[in-house]
């Protein structure tokens, strides 16, 4: 890659890599794979082709893909990348493609990949902090502020403890919606 970013006088280091993970020998070696090389900037799950390749019977709710997605985000977790989920293959299915979006962002997903223009705008809803996450987050990082200067460690919100994960969460969540934390 180097010798083709030199060769067209384009800067080094400028390409980046997106690793598709599709096969079970993938899923293993997924960590290997984001820490391959510096230019790595997300793993993409490429559920079908990883349902093929193991032999596994497709269903709506996608159980047999459970392993192997957690696996794809924790592998990019680890290494600070982007884990980005299977495309979605129905595409008159508004509801299971927000429904699948969903369970895609609860396992720490931070996209998904779209196979007709139609799905961007779910998708993108769906990957997006909505305003109450923000507020939310905006909230949490004032009340740690506050925290922090009175000289306290973990500190109560809305009668929940919070301590530096949960900080660290609300800031991603002011990240992904393109907000300074």
């Amino acid at each position: 890659v180097t010798d083709v970013e030199r060769q067209h006088g384009w800067p080094v280091g400028g390409m980046r890599l997106l690793a598709m993970i599709e096969t079970a020998r993938g899923v293993i070696n997924a960590a290997a794979i984001a820490g391959a090389s510096p230019r790595v900037d997300a793993l993409i799950f490429g559920g079908e082709d990883f349902a093929a390749n193991v032999g596994a019977q497709r269903s709506t709710a996608g159980w047999e893909l459970l392993y192997a997605r957690s696996a794809v985000v924790t592998a990019a977790a680890a290494y600070g990348l982007q884990a980005i989920d299977m495309i979605f293959t129905e595409l008159d299915n508004a509801t299971d493609l927000a429904a699948e979006c969903a369970f895609a962002r609860g396992l720490g997903f931070v996209g998904k990949t779209a196979i007709h223009p139609a799905q961007l705008a779910p998708i993108n809803a769906a990957f997006t902090p909505t305003p109450q996450e923000v507020a939310h987050a905006e909230r949490l990082l004032a009340a740690y502020d506050a925290a922090q200067a009175a000289g306290a460690g973990a500190f109560e919100l809305d009668g929940r403890m919070v301590d530096r994960p949960m900080v660290r969460a609300a800031r991603q969540v002011l990240a992904r919606a393109g907000r300074d934390a």
